[in-house]
């Protein structure tokens, strides 16, 4: 039998490369046909435009409660002024009282024993209806709270509360947060004092709420014993219900007290009761004796009538330092709590 000698190998290549050519050809074909469609649709009027980069919020217009800066205006962006001066005489000529430095004080963050005295005695010679006991102060995140309760001793019916910021005080802005306590015969201070206790001859400014009825506040001074015009104004509010900012200014021609940083009342020009010695700045929630019920009411007040403070703050004269109206939000019941560091500026 004849033997085929030819060679299959060259013809089986050269038909495999026509078909790889041919099914090349029309991929490619293909990819160009699908390219020309695409390019002759019409745009989506829907395509998405590129997102926006995201931007910070901007801080909301707080103007009474921005952290104050003596070094900056308020707010930066709309180029204000700061809100307010610092408390300053219209008799620069006038002898300045003694008076230690400028203070703030949250009073979430304690009583430190090197700021406060929390009072502790009797007061048997006094008007109130018992005494000073240290346990009726009771500090929280939130504050202090100063409680007058029942006792069971029939001399003395009652527990009280006081704190005392050490030290001595002179002309200046004095400043508190705080929200009186509600119940007749309950009294709660806000106020300056000195006396024979401290060698002086009594003198005294007063912001006081008495609890039968707290939408009126009363204002009160005194010099050498002597009360001067005392005040008592109707507030638009049940003081009891929320936290407000109560502050007094006391300068040579006279003193000016503030609500929520409304001026409601100040002294006659060269009122001969004026104070003329600094004193001791106190907080205190109290009843009185029998004698006093005329003036704040019979005790009912429960088991418990408590008032709350949460900052008091002093500016000297002719100074413009923090205070508590630069951490006070009216409505909110709250600070808006700084640092530390910014505490100490």
């Amino acid at each position: 039998m004849a033997t085929d000698t030819t060679d299959h190998s060259l013809k089986n290549l050269f038909q495999d490369w026509q078909l790889r050519s041919a099914v090349m050809a029309a991929v490619v074909v293909f990819a160009f046909c699908v390219a020309i469609f695409v390019a002759l649709q019409p745009k989506s009027e829907h395509t998405p435009a590129p997102s926006a980069p995201r931007i910070a919020p901007l801080v909301a217009d707080m103007d009474p409660v921005v952290p104050w800066r003596p070094d900056a205006l308020v707010n930066a962006a709309a180029k204000k002024a700061p809100l307010r001066e610092g408390p300053y005489t219209s008799r620069p000529d006038a002898p300045m009282l003694e008076s230690d430095d400028a203070f703030i004080s949250l009073l979430g963050n304690g009583l430190p024993s090197e700021r406060f005295y929390i009072s502790q005695h009797s007061n048997d010679k006094s008007f109130q209806g018992g005494d000073w006991t240290p346990e009726n102060v009771v500090a929280s995140p939130e504050g202090v709270r100063l409680d007058v309760t029942p006792t069971s001793n029939p001399a003395k019916p009652y527990a009280l509360a006081e704190v005392q910021v050490l030290g001595t005080y002179g002309y200046g802005r004095y400043e508190t947060i705080m929200r009186p306590a509600k119940g007749s015969g309950l009294v709660s201070a806000f106020f300056t004092y000195t006396g024979p206790y401290f060698g002086k001859p009594h003198d005294e400014i007063d912001i006081e709420f008495v609890g039968k009825d707290t939408s009126i506040v009363e204002l009160n001074y005194f010099h050498n014993g002597k009360t001067g015009q005392s005040a008592q104004i109707k507030l638009p509010f049940d003081a009891s219900e929320a936290d407000h900012l109560y502050a007094f200014d006391w300068k040579p021609e006279g003193i000016s007290w503030y609500v929520d940083g409304k001026l409601v009342y100040q002294t006659q020009e060269n009122d001969p009761q004026l104070p003329k010695n600094p004193g001791r700045l106190l907080i205190s929630n109290w009843t009185g004796k029998k004698e006093l019920q005329q003036w704040h009411g019979v005790p009912d007040f429960g088991d418990r009538g408590s008032a709350y403070y949460s900052c008091i703050s002093f500016t000297p004269l002719g100074e413009n330092t923090r205070r508590c109206a630069d951490v006070f939000q009216q409505g909110a019941e709250r600070l808006l709590r700084p640092t530390e560091a910014q505490i100490h500026e």
